[in-house]
């Protein structure tokens, strides 16, 4: 039995999954440090280093972050030029930009950021200017594979980029394509909130741990996901319910006495992994 464990308080949010009662990952968001990978930030070119080949930028948070060349050249392999050209070709002080965080601040660090945009959905991931489609390295039917390429190619304008996420296989067409859409106009919101907004300013941030969790976590693989609040276990099914109704059912409430991580035995096996 493959299960998803959901404890919650009011400051913290952490998840586990199981297999067969064993922990095989684990998750785990305070409210005061919310994910910030994922955010999308309109910001301004505070500093460009040319024997680094990098830049900092202003994307309002206490520290720059770093934007290295490759996240500046094309995101498609094909369009990469073999001789990379100066930054100081590609960006000057003052520039406004788009960018994405791709690593959270660490230290004395800040983000670090790349303009290649990615917006993840349930079966796929839309990549507004990348131009290519491509399929996850887990579905390893070539016949799948090539199948899910011509939708992809078929439903994509011009310029425009899919990745098919694992838990695309075997799933009908409309299905892919309704995911695709809503984040293409997710996409157009975050284009027209943009020129709205004077930088820095951010203008997208990714779903919050639950909603992540259910999204990316909560496939048919997964038996049951038990949850130990009963606003979590409402909101769950209320996201769920659009992209995957089917799945409602096997979110439940945690009814046993005592705490979810001790009864299902979660927080005994973080301590001996910590050892």
């Amino acid at each position: 039995m493959k299960q998803i464990i959901v404890h919650g308080s009011t400051d913290l949010m952490k998840a586990a999954v199981l297999e067969d009662g064993k922990l095989v990952e684990y998750y785990v968001e305070h409210e005061e440090k919310k994910q910030l990978i994922g955010g999308i930030y309109k910001g301004r070119v505070t500093n460009v280093l040319p024997g680094m080949q990098a830049a900092f930028v202003d994307i309002g948070l206490s520290k720059n972050a770093f934007l290295y060349i490759d996240d500046i050249l094309p995101a498609h392999l094909e369009k990469i030029p073999s001789d990379k050209p100066a930054i100081t070709d590609l960006l000057r002080l003052g520039q406004e930009i788009l960018v994405q965080i791709s690593r959270e601040p660490m230290g004395t660090k800040g983000a670090r950021v790349t303009t290649h945009i990615t917006l993840p959905g349930r079966w796929v991931v839309y990549l507004p200017e990348a131009d290519y489609t491509a399929v996850s390295r887990k579905i390893q039917s070539s016949e799948e594979r090539e199948r899910l390429k011509e939708i992809g190619d078929q439903f994509r304008l011009l310029g425009e980029g899919v990745i098919f996420r694992t838990a695309a296989e075997q799933k009908m067409t409309d299905e892919l394509v309704e995911d695709f859409v809503s984040l293409r106009k997710a996409w157009r919101k975050i284009a027209d909130k943009t020129d709205l907004c004077a930088a820095p300013c951010e203008v997208y941030r990714d779903l919050d741990m639950l909603q992540r969790m259910i999204r990316d976590i909560l496939t048919e693989e997964i038996d049951e996901c038990i949850m130990d609040r009963p606003e979590h276990v409402r909101n769950a099914k209320k996201y769920l319910k659009p992209i995957a109704p089917g799945l409602a059912a096997r979110i439940k409430l945690f009814e046993h006495a005592g705490a979810i991580f001790q009864y299902y035995a979660i927080d005994e096996q973080l301590a001996h992994v910590i050892r």
